[in-house]
């Protein structure tokens, strides 16, 4: 008789939201039925700014604002169910612990806001973490003005018509093989990148066309950035390879 599956193993359909406490300029958060929206130590600040109400609340809070400590405090009381405190000394940066708490509630989508700007190390840290997640099963995308980070193996992205920005490709593994680039101004087939060297700096994809981005072996980085002023990509999808 097979065993009955836990919740903490049953795939959920939506999105883990976390905002963290990096920097934030307003990109827009608008959680759906399905999604998990989490504060992450001070980016529970930037909730209570928008009026959004979290279903769940992490960190070790050495960076929530004095002002916000009885918004905490009264979730504690009324919400301990969905409150987890971090000790203060941890191998896990908050994010991480944030991000290994959704995989275990079977999210494998994750968007983070708040996750880039300020210290270079807590980006480069949350840039790890999207690695971690893609070798654990999830995808994850970090989100910032004029900016979306992504790291992706073996699979492929592809854009619809209508953005107008710059693609940027990066190898985190030693090599990261099997690349083909369609629709940009430099196109690549089946060609490769090094972690030693930048060649995948700046490509750009224009609005009158689709792009198509695949990645076969290794972790590849990707970082797309945009004008102030210019839209987000209106349709892009991810998808593993057959």
């Amino acid at each position: 008789m097979e065993a009955e599956r836990s919740w903490m193993e049953e795939l959920k359909k939506g999105t883990c939201i976390l905002v963290c406490a990096g920097e934030y300029q307003g990109e827009k958060i608008e959680p759906g039925p399905e999604d998990l929206l989490m504060a992450v130590d001070a980016g529970l600040g930037y909730l209570v700014q928008m009026d959004l109400m979290p279903d769940h609340i992490l960190g070790d809070f050495d960076s929530l604002r004095q002002e916000h400590f009885p918004v905490l405090d009264r979730w504690q009381r009324e919400h301990p169910e969905a409150l987890t405190r971090l000790p203060h000394i941890k191998d896990d940066t908050d994010t991480v612990a944030a991000v290994k708490l959704g995989l275990r509630m079977g999210y494998r989508r994750f968007e983070i806001y708040g996750g880039l700007g300020g210290r270079l190390d807590h980006t480069i840290s949350n840039i790890q973490t999207l690695a971690y997640l893609k070798r654990h099963g999830g995808h994850g995308v970090l989100v910032g003005t004029g900016q979306l980070i992504m790291v992706l193996e073996h699979e492929r992205i592809w854009f619809s018509r209508g953005f107008e920005g710059i693609f940027s490709l990066f190898a985190l593994d030693e090599q990261v093989t099997g690349i083909n680039l369609k629709g940009m101004d430099y196109e690549l087939e089946n060609g490769s990148i090094v972690n030693t060297f930048p060649l995948g700096q700046s490509n750009e994809i224009h609005a009158d066309r689709e792009a198509l981005a695949q990645v076969d072996k290794g972790l590849a980085l990707v970082i797309l950035t945009w004008e102030a002023g210019q839209a987000p990509p209106p349709v892009y999808t991810v998808s593993t390879l057959s």
